[in-house]
């Protein structure tokens, strides 16, 4: 029987590739932990000639032990991000009543 890990053949990133990314553990219902990291686009505020627009967050790579699988991911991908973004969002609340109370 081979006692090789599954998760040793695809890319896997390097610490240059992950940086300016936010980092996101995900669960999947089977729990399977995915180590999700996503660029940022913060939100911008409408202005007169220009619309705006919300803040955002895209999925660049979802690890499995170092390995890059979000190519898989399908429909999945959407879900991470929706809950990144809500998650990162509450984040950024906390640390502004944070700061309020200093």
């Amino acid at each position: 029987m081979n006692k090789t890990p599954v998760w040793t053949t695809g890319y896997k990133p390097t610490k240059e590739d992950l940086k300016g990314l936010c980092n996101h553990r995900f669960e999947t219902a089977g729990g399977l932990v995915l180590d999700c990291y996503l660029a940022f686009e913060k939100e911008e505020r409408a202005t007169f000639d220009d619309p705006g627009c919300a803040a955002a967050v895209e999925l660049i790579w979802a690890l499995v032990e170092g390995v890059d699988i979000s190519e898989v991911l399908g429909d999945l991908a959407e879900t991470i991000e929706e809950e990144a973004l809500s998650d990162l969002e509450d984040q950024i609340e906390d640390a502004a009543l944070e700061r309020g109370k200093e």
